[in-house]
């Protein structure tokens, strides 16, 4: 009896274990992506406006690089004048280092009129951290050196040499949600230069598999704004966005 316990105690041992199942890894981003979006909103009767918002965003990923074009344009009109006009323009082009870090080059436009920026021209080197990469929560940090020129509506231009910190979330609320914001700040080598913070917040959600629904809020603060301008501008937005 004590040798036929052994021997079905031994064969258990012998009978390999079902693998327990390990979870998959999510699957690359793709190769091209890009996304289009649109905000309009308009009054008639008492008051007449009308606030025009487009913007767009190409991002390319060749092996070890991320290629991204992002372009925005805001205009709004009351009572058949001119209140607001903004472009933007941003390209950036980051090398994967390690699967944390990366260096990249950037470029930024900004045209403001009703800020008293005619144009400010930003060239951007440094290196950004994943400082938290998980499936549902991504932190990302970034510092460079650059140079920014600035043509003003009043006062002195400047070109001066700049820095740059910055920080990123991501939140994936669902499969149908997410949350971002982005707090950049940039400084100029010059007392008379200032700084400059911009900070953006977003929630997408998606509608179909074309389109989605996004809220966003962008403030924008300038220490040293252009002389009889002031310091701080907001906009909030309510858009359609088409990914493709």
């Amino acid at each position: 009896m004590r040798q036929s316990v052994v021997a079905i105690a031994l064969a258990a041992l012998c009978v390999p274990l079902p693998a327990s199942a390990e979870p998959a890894d999510p699957p690359p981003p793709p190769r091209h992506e890009g996304t289009a979006e649109l905000s309009y909103v308009g009054t008639s009767g008492n008051s007449s406006t009308q606030t025009i918002g487009l913007g767009g965003e190409f991002i390319c990923r060749p092996d070890q690089w991320v290629i991204t074009n992002k372009a925005a344009f805001v205009r709004n009109k009351s009572e058949s004048e001119l209140t607001a006009e903004t472009y933007v323009y941003l390209f950036k082009a980051a090398r994967t280092i390690s699967s944390r870090l990366a260096g990249f080059g950037q470029y930024d436009y900004f045209r403001d009129e009703f800020a008293g920026m005619l144009h400010r021209h930003s060239l951007l080197g440094g290196v950004q951290y994943k400082i938290v990469e998980l499936p549902e929560h991504l932190v990302t940090a970034d510092g460079g050196l650059g140079y920014v020129n600035e043509q003003r509506i009043a006062g002195a231009d400047l070109s001066l040499a700049s820095w740059s910190a910055g920080a990123a979330y991501r939140w994936k609320i669902s499969e149908t949600a997410e949350f971002t914001d982005d707090v950049q700040l940039l400084g100029l080598f010059s007392e008379r230069g200032g700084w400059r913070l911009k900070q953006s917040a977003s929630v997408t959600a998606r509608l179909t598999e074309l389109l989605s629904l996004k809220v966003a809020n962008t403030i924008r603060y300038v220490s040293q704004p252009v002389p009889g301008f002031k310091s701080t501008d907001t906009m909030t937005s309510i858009a359609l966005v088409a990914k493709f």
